[in-house]
């Protein structure tokens, strides 16, 4: 039978606990990353300032487009890709953007 002595169990230890955090590392480093979306539904807020505004003008779209811009500028910052509604299938309910 193995006398295990303080030394050599303290050496036991520490490449036990190498090996755990190298394979972590490694599970980590290949595990994919989920692609993180945001969608903006762009016609619903143009049908809804068309009903509360009757008047459009130029300067409105531009407006409704500079304030979506602002609305999702934080998400861009961290990586999120903003998609428009109407070019998704399917998506969570979560993963729509609320811009008021």
């Amino acid at each position: 039978m193995i006398s295990l002595t303080p030394l050599k169990m303290l050496v036991l230890l520490l490449c036990c606990v190498l090996s755990g955090a190298l394979g972590g590392y490694f599970a980590a480093s290949l595990s994919p990353v989920p692609a993180q979306i945001a969608i903006v539904d762009v016609q619903a807020l143009v049908k809804k300032a068309v009903e509360t505004d009757q008047a459009q003008t130029e300067e409105d779209a531009k407006a409704l487009m500079t304030k979506v811009k602002s609305s999702t500028e934080e998400l861009i910052q961290r990586g999120v890709v903003i998609l428009d509604a109407q070019s998704v299938l399917s998506a969570p309910e979560e993963a729509y953007v609320n811009i008021e």
